[in-house]
């Protein structure tokens, strides 16, 4: 007698009558197809991938790919039997006995299982928002059955370890095979998988990133009860006990997994943030697939120098934070860093944290001069200077008579970029606002010019990412296209044609400032900046020390670094000309080796 494989839910409900409630987002009870069964109703969840479509992480629920039961290692499947089912070999989707303990158990308020893994699959799937008593008493009795034929034992087995949660926001054994071991599933030991089924009836408790021993002892029940069901000798079982345990790192925070290291944690928030703002809601449903425009070689490469740096100056010169970006002409972003340890707290240096530029936003004043009609040997005064009845200082103390335009900012002259605020304040205002620069660039020239207003690190590097793109808007971006929990494309970034690109800066300005730019590099404040090929860029320093910067580019990527206090307290000793431009130098001499 054939089986109708697809229940229509609201029709079966309506039948029972005492129903808790639809399950999550699904309209029908597939039972026919174990592929299926695994991916359909998950919870929530986003996978990211690199530029080359490595996987990086997962925010919110994280599954594995699916592992063919033949994959399984056999002992996985002897210890999940002997511990959680010790009859599902013999039942036929119920055990009687059992079932009643446990419905006992829900009506006098304490806790029992006494589901069969069958059911226990039907639940994860499909049933866990409904009531445990409409559940257990109705709706388990009928499907677990319904499930059994038409699937056989292996293929429910299959179903189960590819969808049930073992906490850290694991779903599926390969998931949880990577998360606290760093292996794949098919590789697992008998105490590793031993304790990948102790976990089961408590993630969060048995969790052995929160508590390793008891973890473990619970692994070490499992082993017992699978040499009391016959599937391991005292033996083999006393060997599996002194088997070496390998827990790996947590690579877990704040609601991700990242396997490849929790830095990347900054990137990712911020590439889910772009991706909602990009679809609609309902595309949020179910796994996402993000890819990216990480390049994990150049992401390892900015942490790696930013962390040397914070590890041997953090104490000796009060910093604390510090944050990378590194894109290309595109604005594709390529790596991110948004401080010294996301683990620690998930706000982001380089995306939300607004921070005073400081002498970078002297490119806008210059710009503004280019653009109304002076050069690189226009002269301008560097002499000492008063305004609004205040001096205006130079970071060395040093002031000349008048001197070249390309002179002034590689000495990054204050007087002079003051006296060109005076002279070009409008038109630098109108910059600031057409590169998306600062919500509040509207103060008078010195603020213009010293760069005391506000914006973000990315929003900064992406402006000098227009003057390397000879004049071209750039709008940084980490998503390349987002997929739907049925693969397909919900998200395409399609590159718009150069001639519609808007143009914010003519491109012989754009020119004129990269040649000043690359003079700051070679003979100005930025020369510990300076790879040893062509770059440009641009060292800024705020009052008292607070932030300290360098943004620049080279031929093929533009980056750019801060360090500062959360707390805007002072730094000791850093300006922008120092640390930040050698933790530049190093990042960008690391990434041309590989272009």
């Amino acid at each position: 007698m054939s089986i109708d494989s697809v229940l229509d839910r609201r029709s079966f409900l309506a039948l029972l009558g005492l129903a808790a409630g639809a399950p999550r987002s699904s309209e029908a009870l597939e039972l026919a197809d174990a592929d299926r069964l695994i991916t359909d109703n998950r919870e929530d969840g986003v996978r990211l991938l690199s530029a080359r479509g490595e996987f990086i992480g997962a925010r919110g629920a994280y599954y594995g790919p699916p592992v063919p039961f033949a994959q399984l290692p056999g002992h996985l499947i002897s210890a999940l039997v002997a511990s959680e089912d010790r009859r599902f070999y013999e039942h036929w989707g119920l055990d009687p006995r059992a079932m009643a303990r446990a419905v006992w158990s829900t009506l006098t308020g304490r806790t029992q299982g006494g589901s069969t893994l069958t059911q226990q699959a039907i639940k994860e799937i499909y049933l866990k928002e409904h009531s445990p008593i409409v559940r257990k008493l109705l709706e388990e009795p009928v499907l677990a059955p319904i499930l059994e034929l038409n699937l056989s034992k292996d293929e429910i087995l299959f179903v189960y370890l590819n969808r049930v949660f073992f906490g850290g926001n694991a779903y599926g054994i390969e998931a949880a095979a990577r998360v606290y071991f760093n292996k794949y599933a098919r590789n697992l030991s008998i105490l590793e998988s031993a304790m990948m089924v102790g976990l089961l009836p408590a993630p969060n408790r048995y969790n052995p990133h929160r508590n390793l021993e008891v973890s473990r002892d619970r692994g070490l029940r499992v082993i017992e009860q699978m040499v009391d069901a016959g599937y391991l000798s005292r033996k083999a079982a006393d060997r599996a006990k002194r088997e070496d345990l390998n827990v790996a790192p947590s690579r877990s925070a704040w609601g991700g997994v990242y396997p490849r290291g929790t830095q990347i944690g900054w990137f990712a928030r911020w590439a889910e943030k772009e991706a909602n703002a990009n679809s609609v809601a309902p595309a949020w449903q179910g796994t996402r697939t993000i890819t990216t425009t990480l390049d994990l070689r150049i992401q390892a490469v900015v942490e790696r120098h930013l962390q040397q740096a914070l590890r041997r100056y953090a104490r000796t010169n009060r910093i604390e934070e510090g944050a990378a970006v590194v894109m290309r002409y595109d604005g594709a972003v390529m790596a991110l860093v948004g401080g010294h340890d996301y683990k620690e707290k998930e706000w982001d240096h380089a995306t939300q944290a607004r921070r005073q530029p400081g002498s970078v936003a002297k490119l806008f004043v210059y710009l503004a001069a280019l653009q109304e009609g002076s050069n690189s040997d226009t002269r301008i005064s560097d002499a000492e200077l008063t305004l609004g009845g205040r001096p205006v200082r130079n970071f060395d103390d040093r002031y000349l008579d008048e001197i070249p335009l390309a002179a002034a900012l590689e000495k990054s002259s204050n007087t002079a970029a003051v006296r060109l605020a005076v002279q070009h304040g409008d038109r630098t205002r109108e910059l600031i606002k057409a590169m998306n620069i600062g919500d509040h660039a509207d103060g008078e020239a010195g603020d213009l010019a010293l760069g005391t207003y506000e914006a973000t690190l990315v929003d900064l590097t992406a402006a000098f990412a227009s003057i390397a793109n000879r004049g071209r808007m750039v709008i940084p971006y980490s998503v390349q296209r987002v997929q739907d929990s049925t693969g397909a494309e919900s998200l395409t970034r399609v590159r718009p044609p150069t001639s519609e690109i808007k143009q914010v800066v003519a491109s012989r300005d754009a020119d004129a400032m990269r040649q000043m730019l690359s003079g700051v590099v070679q003979r100005g404040t930025g020369k510990a900046a300076d790879p040893g090929f062509w770059a440009a860029g641009k060292t800024g320093t705020t009052t008292g020390n607070r932030d300290a910067w360098f943004i620049g580019f080279t031929e093929h990527y533009v980056a750019g670094i801060w360090l500062g206090n959360s707390d805007n307290k002072p730094m000791l000793g850093v300006s922008g000309g120092g640390l930040p431009a050698q933790i530049w130098r190093a990042v960008m001499m690391d990434a041309a080796r590989g272009s």
